[in-house]
């Protein structure tokens, strides 16, 4: 049987690893990180069948031979490298990641003839947002084909940003461009700003301020459906002031992936100290006391300015557990239905029976209590 390789088991590949070992229980899986931790607690989880290595994929690529399906989590996805992708399509392998950076999804997507010419699948942006928000605008767009527009709204409470990835993402979000699809072309927007706050009635937590989000939806969702007119992402975390906070933080230059600071000869970078401080924070929980969060995501289709339906997913949980669950539908979807070859995002996937499967594996784990919620709008404006 050929392996299934999960690259990055911290956190949410770890999650994501534990649902496939149970709904696999034959499967040989290959698991790649960076720190021995990570590849300890990973391989706990099926001792039998699951072997490890301690490999930087990004300095040196892996040679995935014999790969039937790799899964990438390791993060951050904004430096735009194709090489994970590409080590797949030589091994001949199928491909899934959790992107979540407008400036990673590109490089894959690029990589659609070369998929191609060898039969292999690549999907970029398979979590939650992006990820099952696709696989939901879908199925609306299904269900009401007289639709021309697309937004996907996330919120977030996290006391523990879920890894250095994510706060690495979080930060870069508040100082990237946000691309916004417009009547036929993409505009750039500022991200994480006052000017482009727009209030939701959401589930759960009533009225909120979400901002422009660098998220990858938009590119994908308009590859799939040309006829839209509108596609983008607004989001926000919980509390509300920390909105302020990480967009301030990440314009400081914590956001700033390439900048260094020396300290007693020492060449720092400022995230790392941030992160430091967070997860100091995060071990004086008291023991036995799980993460307290909150994850929304909800996907609105439009006819013109004209909200028409919503579906909407609510975790209280950090979003490391929908990403997970996103990521694993995701990758049995591919090696159940083995769509076809090229790159693309979710949507290239059947999104009822996709969103029933990640409903399914959310009952298992006590996620996303009430399931997928599915509404007819009452009319407000875009």
């Amino acid at each position: 049987m050929s392996d299934l390789v999960v690259i990055g088991v911290g956190e949410m590949g770890r999650a994501s690893l534990a649902i496939l070992a149970r709904r696999l229980p034959e499967q040989p899986i290959r698991v790649l990180d960076a720190r021995e931790d990570n590849l300890r607690r990973a391989i706990a989880l099926a001792p039998d069948r699951i072997t490890g290595e301690v490999t930087d994929v990004y300095a040196s690529p892996p040679d995935l031979s014999g790969a039937r399906l790799v899964l990438n989590f390791a993060g951050p996805f904004y430096t735009g490298t194709d090489a994970i992708p590409r080590a797949a399509v030589a091994a001949g392998a199928d491909y899934v990641d959790i992107c979540d950076d407008v400036e990673g999804i590109g490089p894959v997507l690029a990589l659609d003839p070369t998929a191609r010419e060898a039969g292999v699948t690549l999907i970029t942006g398979a979590g939650n947002s992006p990820g099952t928000s696709n696989l939901m605008a879908k199925r609306l767009l299904e269900l009401h084909p007289g639709c021309d527009g697309v937004r996907v709204v996330w919120v977030v409470g996290d006391d523990d940003p879920g890894g250095l990835a994510p706060l690495r993402h979080m930060l870069h979000m508040a100082v990237a461009p946000c691309p916004v699809w417009r009547d036929g072309e993409f505009v750039d927007e500022p991200g994480f700003v006052p000017e482009t706050a727009e209030v939701y009635d959401l589930p759960e937590i009533g009225e909120t301020v979400a901002y422009n989000t660098a998220h990858s939806e938009p590119l994908t969702l308009v590859r799939a459906f040309p006829e839209l007119r509108y596609a983008a992402v607004q989001g926000a975390l919980l509390p509300a002031w920390s909105n302020e906070l990480f967009s301030s933080i990440g314009r400081l230059g914590f956001g700033v992936d390439d900048l260094r600071v020396e300290i007693e000869g020492r060449e720092i970078d400022p995230v790392e100290v941030l992160w430091k401080l967070l997860w100091k924070r995060h071990e004086r929980r008291k023991p036995g006391v799980g993460p307290d969060g909150l994850t929304i995501v909800q996907t609105q289709v439009l006819e013109g300015d004209d909200v028409v339906a919503k579906m909407t997913v609510v975790d209280p949980y950090p979003m490391s557990r929908t990403t997970a669950l996103g990521a694993a539908a995701t990758a049995l979807a591919v090696l159940a239905d083995d769509p076809p070859a090229g790159a693309s995002g979710p949507e290239i996937l059947e999104a009822e029976s996709t969103l029933a499967l990640v409903e399914e594996l959310a009952a298992e784990e006590g996620a996303i209590p009430g399931g997928l919620r599915i509404e007819p709008a009452a009319t407000q404006r875009a």
